[in-house]
C-alpha cells in the first residue's frame, strides 16, 4: 500500500520507470531476458501471435479451459484454435493430443491452470513454437526448470487473486534478446492506455519480492486443506509426472451435487466456485445431438424466433463440449476454495472444517 500510495502522489501514474522495474524483476526470477507490460491478457497473446509470425489460416493447438478471450483474440486474428481435451483427473492439456496434432499446426498454448503444470518437454519435442501462459503457475516447476521458461513467449496475467497481483495487467515476456528487443520497439507503438501504468506495476513490484514467501505459505495452507479432503467423499486434482505445482487455490472435484457442495460452503461463511467459468468451454462450447445437430442454438434462442439483424461472428467457431469430456467434467465438477497467504489461522480452521464436512 505505501508503494502505490507512494506512486500517487508522484508526477508519474502512466508506464514508466516502475513498470520498467517489474519487468525487469520478473525477468530476472524467472531467468528470461524481459518483455512489456500491458493491461489486457488478450492483448498479450495477440501480440505474441504476431512476433511469432503466424497469418490468417494458421493452427494453434490449445485446451478449452483458457479463458473465453484467447478465442475471440485467436478468431480475429484469422488464426484456427485446435482444442484438445485435457488429461485426465487433471486440468493441463494433454500432451499426447499436442503430439497428434503438431503435423498440421504452427504452435501451441500451455497454460498452468489452477497452479497445475503441463508435460512442457513432450510439448517442447514436438516442435511447435510454445506459448506459456503461467498466470495460476507463478512458483510452479517442470521438475527441472521454472514454470514460464519452456516456450518462445510467456504470459503471466496479475488480476487480484494471481500469485502476484498488480490489480490487473498482464507481463508478455521471452527469453530471447533479439525477441525482447523486438518487443520493446512495438511497446514505443503501442496507445499509452495499452501499457500497464506505474501505479499497478507498484504493487506489483513488491509483490514479487515476497513472491517465495507467499508460494511457502500457500503449499502450508494447501497441505492443510489437502489432509481434510482426504477425510471426506470428494477428490483433489492430480499432478502427473515430476511438476511440482504452485498451491494457486485449493480444486476440489465434487462427487455429487455441486449445488448442495456451493450452499453448503456458502450457509458455512466459506465461497466455492467454479473456476472456469470464463473459459472457452463454458462460453462457446455448444451441446451435440445424437444426430449430430446442434441441441438447440448456440445463445439459447428459439429455432423459430425472428434472428437478429447481426449474428456474432464467433457463433461460426462454436465447439462442442462433447468432445472435450475431461475438461466438459472440470467445468461441471470442479470448484476452488479460497487459499491465498493472508488467510488466518481461524479462516483456515473455518475452510479446513468446511472441507471435512462437504455433503
Amino acid at each position: 500500500m505505501d508503494a502505490v500510495l507512494t506512486c500517487m502522489v508522484s508526477d508519474s501514474l502512466g508506464p514508466g520507470a516502475l513498470t520498467e522495474r517489474l519487468i525487469a524483476a520478473v525477468s530476472e526470477h524467472l531467468g528470461l531476458a524481459g518483455g512489456i507490460a500491458l493491461r489486457e491478457r488478450g492483448r498479450a497473446l495477440g501480440i505474441a501471435i504476431e512476433e511469432l509470425g503466424l497469418a490468417a489460416g494458421d493452427r494453434i493447438v490449445l485446451d478449452p479451459l483458457v479463458p473465453h478471450s484467447y478465442h475471440e483474440t485467436l478468431v480475429r486474428h484469422g488464426i484456427t484454435p485446435v482444442y484438445v481435451d485435457v488429461v485426465p483427473g487433471s486440468v493441463v492439456i494433454d500432451p499426447a493430443a499436442v503430439e497428434r496434432e503438431a503435423p498440421s499446426a504452427s504452435a501451441v498454448i500451455t497454460a498452468g491452470h489452477l497452479g497445475f503444470v503441463p508435460d512442457m518437454e513432450r510439448i517442447v519435442a514436438t516442435g511447435l513454437a510454445v506459448i506459456e501462459d503461467i498466470s495460476d503457475a507463478f512458483g510452479a516447476n517442470t521438475g527441472t526448470t521454472r514454470a514460464g521458461t519452456c516456450g518462445r513467449y510467456t504470459i503471466l496475467a496479475m488480476e487480484p487473486d494471481g500469485i502476484i497481483t498488480a490489480g490487473g495487467g498482464t507481463l508478455l515476456l521471452t527469453g530471447g534478446r533479439r525477441e525482447r528487443a523486438s518487443l520493446r520497439r512495438l511497446s514505443e507503438l503501442l496507445p499509452p492506455d495499452a501499457l500497464l501504468p506505474d501505479m499497478n506495476a507498484a504493487l506489483g513490484t513488491t509483490q514479487i519480492r515476497e513472491v517465495e514467501r507467499f508460494v511457502t505459505r500457500r503449499a502450508e495452507i494447501a497441505a492443510v486443506f489437502t489432509k481434510a479432503l482426504m477425510r471426506g467423499r470428494h477428490r483433489a486434482l492430480v499432478q502427473s509426472g515430476d511438476s511440482e505445482p504452485v498451491a494457486f487455490t485449493f480444486p476440489v472435484l465434487v462427487e455429487g451435487s455441486v449445488g448442495d457442495v456451493i450452499a453448503y460452503a456458502r450457509k458455512k461463511g466459506v465461497e466455492a466456485i467454479g473456476p472456469f467459468a470464463d473459459s472457452v468451454l463454458a462460453r462457446y462450447a455448444a451441446r451435440s445431438a445424437p444426430d449430430g445437430r446442434q441441441d438447440g442454438p448456440p445463445d439459447g434462442r428459439d429455432d423459430d424466433a425472428e434472428a437478429p439483424e447481426r449474428a456474432d461472428p464467433l457463433d461460426a467457431h462454436r465447439i462442442v463440449e462433447d468432445d472435450y469430456p475431461v475438461a466438459r467434467s472440470m467445468v461441471l465438477r470442479c470448484l476452488r476454495f479460497p487459499l491465498y497467504p493472508s488467510l488466518t489461522s481461524k479462516e483456515v480452521e473455518l475452510i479446513e472444517r468446511t472441507i471435512v464436512s462437504l455433503p
